[in-house]
């Protein structure tokens, strides 16, 4: 099994939640108002820095990891620059 992480900016989420229902996923978790800094700016919810992100973590099965990440290039790529997401994949050893 594989854990997806999506770092998006907060206004993306309508599109990342359609690509995850796309995939008929139906277990997540979405981290809202998140702060921090990365090769497309800083994103800190201050009057000088307005944005935030959003990261959402799902757990699926390895078989299904490659056609949803596909879909997020995909997702990826339409954004502006500045926007950024990033998406990593990381092993999961045990679910209980």
């Amino acid at each position: 099994m594989k854990m997806i992480m999506i770092i998006c900016p907060d206004h993306r989420i309508a599109e990342l939640r359609e690509q995850i229902r796309k995939h008929n996923i139906h277990a997540y978790t979405e981290l809202k108002d998140v702060a921090g800094e990365g090769l497309t700016g800083k994103k800190l919810g201050t009057r000088l820095w307005p944005e935030k992100s959003i990261i959402v973590f799902t757990v699926i099965s390895d078989d299904r990891k490659d056609d949803l990440l596909a879909d997020l290039r995909r997702c990826s790529e339409s954004l502006f620059p500045e926007e950024g997401m990033r998406v990593f994949v990381l092993p999961v050893e045990a679910v209980i």
